[in-house]
């Protein structure tokens, strides 16, 4: 990317117009994600020979999320997390804008579902059908993230395929969406976590219990499981990487925390050693 200060949005802290019109009379608006359930629409916009990526709400919810996340980006920078530019207010909502990576989201509301995820056009689906190698680097880019993120003090929420965007043409993974991203371990209050059931740990489904590093390591081990495993199963025969990394990914994927890896950091330096 070019200079920060090239971004068209840099000194704008309140806009009164509607964000479309607003987006469209300094650029181009040639994509717009508006199926997401979040609460947040979000729009690819070409301005000053640059793509960004401008996510907007209105909800109070979504806004409170958004905020979290710009605090987040506040404390990271990662270079397979896009960077998040400004941020700006309307009169009735929040606006994120962030670098444009390339890719596609391995999660997406225009393939729902277990049988969206199983269409042969659909990204998860594609993506699937790499090599194992190719996976595998994926992953690496996964846990190197999260173990990053651990160190700086935040526990994962909410990290599903969704938040994966993976450019088919350069093999690249980018992560996207850490508005629930919580610093510091946590005690859940509400009877299920958010997030999707196939990356989610038994506890996020128990009111007051502990959420925290070694939830997180259960998820990158389910993650392992929804992209190298045969539907997702547990089983070694459902496998079709090298055997040393189920094991891994099995112990990180514990119903007992007590048998995970300590961290997620632990679990990555395992999930290396393995390869």
């Amino acid at each position: 990317m070019k200079n920060m200060m090239d971004c068209p949005f840099i000194t704008v802290k309140q806009i009164d117009e509607h964000l479309v019109s607003y987006l469209s009379r300094i650029g181009h608006i040639f994509t717009v994600f508006d199926q997401q359930d979040s609460g947040c629409i979000s729009y690819g916009v070409r301005a000053a020979e640059q793509n960004w990526f401008v996510k907007y709400a209105e909800n109070h919810e979504a806004i409170r999320f958004m905020q979290n996340a710009e605090v987040f980006h506040q404390a990271v920078a990662h270079p397979s997390i896009p960077r998040l530019i400004h941020a700006f207010t309307t009169a009735k909502g929040f606006a994120l804008v962030y670098e444009w990576v390339n890719g596609e989201a391995l999660g997406t509301p225009a393939f729902p579902g277990k049988e969206g995820r199983n269409r042969p056009e659909s990204p998860h689906f594609r993506f699937r059908q790499l090599s194992t190698d190719r996976i595998i680097a994926a992953l690496n880019t996964v846990y190197e993230v999260h173990a990053y993120v651990e160190q700086q003090g935040y526990v994962a929420v909410d990290f599903y395929d969704g938040g994966m965007i993976y450019d088919f043409d350069r093999y690249e993974l980018h992560l996207c969406d850490f508005d629930c991203y919580r610093r510091g371990a946590f005690e859940l209050e509400m009877d299920r976590n958010y997030g999707s059931s196939r990356f989610m740990a038994p506890e996020e489904f128990i009111r007051g219990s502990l959420i925290d590093h070694q939830t997180n390591v259960y998820t990158m081990g389910a993650a392992a499981f929804e992209f190298l495993a045969i539907g997702g199963g547990r089983e070694l025969h459902d496998w079709h990487a090298p055997e040393a990394l189920y094991h891994v990914a099995r112990k990180a994927a514990s119903a007992e925390r007590s048998e995970r890896y300590e961290s997620v950091y632990a679990f990555y330096r395992a999930w290396l050693e393995a390869q």
